[in-house]
């Protein structure tokens, strides 16, 4: 089970979504989240933190070292391996990618009750476009996708 956590960035302007992968690691384990427009701000041990898409969260390395430990994961807590295996990771492949998805489905909602087939086909196009959009502009969980 995944527990989701919406979080504002230190300016408070924008707001990005996480999961935390088997609600091993808590949400205090996120410190700081800078978005594009106060990631200037950011002045904490650059070990500790990771930039994706303009964005730079700062992660609380021991709690998470510990935590992983109890848990029997002896990988070393880096941000690196936090984000990407999702212990604290976005839900989706962007900060905001869940409100994003959600837009696309309620645009093509009509073509739902009109023709299924044609719906599949237009969200699969429009996601694989969205998915490439993605890789290209470097975000990175869409590397894998």
């Amino acid at each position: 089970m995944c527990m989701s956590i919406k979080r504002r960035c230190v300016c408070g302007a924008d707001e990005a979504e996480f999961m935390h992968r088997d609600n091993i690691l808590p949400a205090g384990v996120l410190i700081n989240l800078y978005c594009p427009q106060c990631r200037h701000q950011a002045d904490g041990d650059p070990a500790a933190m990771l930039e994706d898409g303009g964005w730079m969260l700062e992660f609380d390395l021991e709690e998470a070292a510990y935590l992983l430990w109890q848990k029997g994961i002896s990988q070393e807590a880096t941000p690196d391996f936090i984000f990407d295996q999702g212990y604290c990771s976005w839900n989706g492949l962007t900060p905001n990618d869940v409100e994003a998805r959600s837009r696309l489905h309620q645009e093509l909602a009509p073509l739902l009750s009109q023709d299924r087939l044609q719906y599949i086909t237009r969200l699969k196009q429009c996601m694989l476009e969205h998915v490439a959009a993605l890789k290209a502009a470097g975000w990175r969980k869409a590397r894998n996708a």
